[in-house]
């Protein structure tokens, strides 16, 4: 029996650095309420940096692992920077999530769906989201985000990562943690980390 649900089309930005079940609450609620479900790769071009270390292509990788084509997937370059919370920002956001949608016959855009710790609402001009319901979806109760998944892989805690990302990319452990160690950052942070263990009685 299907079921119609309230939502057409709905799009969902993040960067995704990496994927956790935090992220995946959003888009599991999104698709629970849309018929299309398009997610934003957010600073696609970037790469290889403390806050955004892995690539489009790892991103990418890790959302189809776990959703295979139950969504739409979809790079998206930051309009200046990545700090950048502008209505020219919001504007550029809206128009790739549309033109994504009319590019492939999409019903029109009708939700945005966010976490409830992020405000989005500054970024747009209020008749640019008429008719575009916002959802936010609470995540006060998973303590995780990207940040502290890329502290514990650093750390080599694969059981916390094990713990706050999908069973379907647990394998990429080794993976992420590799990329994580081609950047100063991170090396130097596991490397003092290592120190401080072998110091220890």
């Amino acid at each position: 029996m299907s079921t119609i649900k309230p939502y057409r089309y709905g799009f969902i930005l993040g960067r995704f650095q990496p994927l956790h079940i935090g992220h995946e609450r959003m888009i599991d609620t999104a698709l629970d309420v849309c018929d299309k479900v398009l997610v934003l790769v957010g600073s696609a071009q970037l790469r290889r940096t403390v806050r955004n270390p892995f690539d489009i292509e790892t991103r990418v990788r890790l959302l189809r692992k776990v959703y295979g084509n139950r969504i739409e997937v979809a790079p998206l370059t930051d309009y200046s920077h990545e700090g950048d919370h502008s209505h020219a920002w919001g504007m550029y956001l809206l128009h790739a999530a549309k033109q994504y949608g009319i590019d492939r016959g999409f019903p029109p855009l009708d939700l945005m769906i966010a976490g409830d710790d992020e405000e989005r609402g500054q970024w747009f001009p209020d008749d640019a989201v008429a008719g575009i319901h916002q959802l936010a979806v609470p995540r006060a109760d998973i303590p995780i985000s990207a940040t502290l998944l890329r502290e514990a892989v650093i750390a080599g805690d694969e059981g916390y990562w094990q713990v706050y990302t999908n069973p379907a990319i647990h394998d990429e452990f080794e993976t992420i943690r590799l990329a994580l160690l081609e950047i100063d950052y991170y090396r130097e942070r596991a490397e003092a980390e290592a120190e401080a263990a072998s110091l220890e009685p």
